[in-house]
């Protein structure tokens, strides 16, 4: 049984908001609105272990591949140490910048989100439906696919 409720219509963002790319992650998804979202601040609401097992499990990953050390200090006792898994999971609990990367769950699939941008591509987000055009051609400014968000140009407005 799944500790992480997995839906394909529902997208779950697991990110320390002490982190930069954790933040503008977050931001990237709160722009969506024609979804179902759960998002999971480590820094207020941290996993379990069974939870990180999980993660780390179906990212195909131990779960100290889930840490960075990258901003800890040279003198930091984390630096070159070797944990088990137990402290691992107490090290995200106390120190939930270290994680890595945010880490977005969408049905089965999962993965960890290294540049804000690719959440986009994650969950298939397009570009309202505009096809790549040859620079002579007149673009499409019309719905082209299903539930998109679209406004409609106003061809009743006059120019001042």
């Amino acid at each position: 049984m799944k500790s992480i409720a997995r839906d394909d219509n529902q997208l779950t963002l697991i990110y320390s908001s002490t982190t930069r790319v954790g933040k503008r992650t977050r931001a990237h998804i709160d722009a969506l609105k024609d979804r179902e979202l759960q998002t999971i601040d480590i820094a207020e609401t941290p996993l379990t272990g069974t939870q990180w097992a999980e993660v780390a499990d179906g990212l195909n990953k131990k779960i100290k591949d889930l840490l960075s050390y990258e901003e800890i200090e040279d003198d930091d006792e984390l630096q070159g140490s070797d944990f088990d898994d137990n402290d691992y999971i107490k090290i995200l609990k106390e120190r939930p910048e270290l994680l890595a990367h945010p880490i977005a769950i969408q049905g089965d699939r999962m993965k960890q989100i290294i540049n804000p941008t690719e959440i986009q591509e994650f969950i298939g987000v397009d570009s309202a439906g505009l096809e790549k055009k040859m620079m002579y051609d007149e673009p499409v400014i019309s719905n082209q696919t299903k539930n998109e968000k679209f406004i409609e140009k106003d061809d009743t407005t006059e120019n001042p």
